[in-house]
């Protein structure tokens, strides 16, 4: 797959999408490793993650379907921030995953999180495996699907 073109196509949908909005975004498109990710400021970023980011995740998920039908027979990981975003939401995630496993080793039972996307649960179990003593797993399915955290046996 040409890497250019992709970024062309998201540039394209990303402007046309706010082209007729009285908000004029700055957008980057940049390309890391195998991902294409879009930073866009507004001016007025909290209209998208604000009480929760569900606009930004639908923006999200409307551009990918929308490349996913110009290259389908490519996969292009997306990830579209607004407002750093995702660098807020990875430092609360891992400040939960933190206290988590602070219960889990003093109580030694299991701490179970609230359910998360597939992409909360990957940080937080990227953390926990960062630090010992603990181990973690997800459990349930769907849109109830969480990270569960346990204490490793003592050896």
């Amino acid at each position: 797959m040409d890497k250019e073109k992709a970024v062309k196509y998201i540039e394209g949908i990303i402007g046309g999408m706010f082209k007729t909005w009285p908000i004029k975004p700055k957008v980057t498109v940049s390309q890391k490793e195998d991902a294409v990710m879009v930073d866009i400021s507004t001016g007025k970023d909290s209209i998208f993650v604000q009480p929760n980011a569900g606009p930004l995740l639908a923006l999200q998920h409307l551009v990918r379907l929308m490349v996913r039908k110009e290259f389908p027979d490519d996969f292009v990981h997306l990830s579209i921030n607004i407002g750093n975003f995702h660098q807020r939401q990875r430092e609360a995630l891992m400040k939960v995953a933190k206290e988590a496993i602070a219960r889990a080793i003093k109580s030694g039972e299991p701490v179970y999180l609230p359910p998360m996307s597939s992409f909360e649960r990957r940080i937080v179990h990227l953390y926990v495996a960062a630090e010992s003593g603990v181990a973690s797993e997800s459990a349930g399915g769907g849109p109830a699907r969480r990270v569960v955290i346990k204490p490793e046996p003592s050896k």
